[in-house]
């Protein structure tokens, strides 16, 4: 059990150095990675549509709301 511990650790360490999947065979490796690229460019993709979504929202109201003004401040009396 103590040797099954050791690798654990060790291939933790791998990858987390150089990246998930290292520690595969090669070509489950190749197959990982092409599925991480994959979620990777989705998740880009709906980002970019969001921020275009905020965009045409914003646009649609008219301009951004103006910042808060701090309260001016009285005239002091001498």
């Amino acid at each position: 059990m103590a040797k099954r511990k050791k690798s654990e650790r060790r291939r933790k360490k791998y990858e987390q150095r150089l990246g998930p999947g290292v520690y595969m065979p090669k070509d489950e490796r190749l197959a990982y990675n092409a599925e991480v690229e994959k979620a990777v460019a989705a998740a880009l993709k709906e980002k970019e549509a969001r921020l275009k979504q905020k965009k045409v929202k914003e646009q649609q109201k008219g301009t951004k709301p103006p910042a808060e003004k701090a309260p001016e401040k009285a005239p002091e009396k001498k």
